[in-house]
């Protein structure tokens, strides 16, 4: 029980702390959502209607899909590596080191928080699009069918949250780089591109863009894309928790680990 309550507490403080700061959320949302209106604005919807043979009507909510799982896994990749990187500057990395749960556990459980953040940002994302007229009623189920979907990119890209925030214990700062691997992840995955080689499932989220994509457009589940989809999620959690305690180890051994 001492177990889940820790957990239960980490959530709470975790969610006051988001709500706390309201400067900071809001600044997030603005952000997310001035980045969607350029997506809207400046790509073409038709493309994707055209690649999916589908109704041009259509287009809209398959380049919706795309954002909504980058969202999410952006989210998910910012609260990760802030999180423990915060922990690490303010001291408390250590303190929550010789806890009852093995950091990694915790920390995940801090992120999940971020689900809310993400919720906010895709409502008001699919406001704006109602309003405009950019996609119909008729498309919400499908949208909140999308959003159960990434719950498996969230774990992925937990894991690639643990090898960045890994590799900038040393400095105690990450800096822009979350951002910048993020713009990365926008620009070169299949969020906006279409027909990209199958390599490009190797990035946690993009296997889930195809599959509520092809659910959309064809009412096909495709169940071999989604053992891919779970299996390349686990791998980069189980990678990035082995990377991020080797680091971890290294800086308790040969840095500055409790200087801050």
């Amino acid at each position: 029980m001492k177990f889940l309550y820790s957990i239960i507490g980490t959530m709470k403080a975790d969610v006051i702390i988001l709500f706390r700061y309201r400067k900071s959320i809001i600044s997030d949302i603005i952000t997310f959502l001035a980045l969607y209106l350029g997506i809207i604005i400046f790509n073409d919807a038709s493309n994707f209607s055209d690649f999916y043979n589908v109704q041009i009507s259509d287009g809209p909510i398959l380049l919706l899909i795309g954002y909504i799982f980058w969202t999410v896994s952006n989210i998910a990749l910012s609260y990760s590596s802030s999180i423990i990187v915060g922990d690490a500057k303010s001291g408390m990395l250590e303190v929550k080191l010789q806890g009852i749960i093995p950091y990694p556990v915790l920390s995940f459980f801090s992120v999940l928080v971020s689900i809310i953040e993400s919720i906010i940002v895709l409502f008001f994302a699919c406001l704006i699009s109602l309003v405009i007229g950019y996609i119909e009623f008729t498309h919400i189920p499908f949208i909140l069918l999308s959003i159960v979907l990434t719950i498996p990119s969230i774990i992925g890209m937990y894991g690639v949250g643990l090898i960045l925030a890994g590799f900038a214990l040393k400095e105690k700062s990450i800096g822009q780089f979350v951002s910048i691997v993020s713009a990365i992840l926008l620009f070169l995955s299949n969020t906006l591109i279409l027909n990209l080689p199958n390599y490009i499932y190797i990035i946690p989220f993009t296997s889930g863009i195809d599959i509520s994509r092809n659910l959309f457009s064809i009412g096909v589940f495709d169940s071999y894309l989604f053992i891919i989809y779970i299996c390349v999620c686990s791998l980069w959690l189980v990678v990035g928790i082995l990377i991020f305690n080797i680091l971890l180890k290294k800086e308790r051994t040969q840095g500055s680990f409790d200087s801050f």
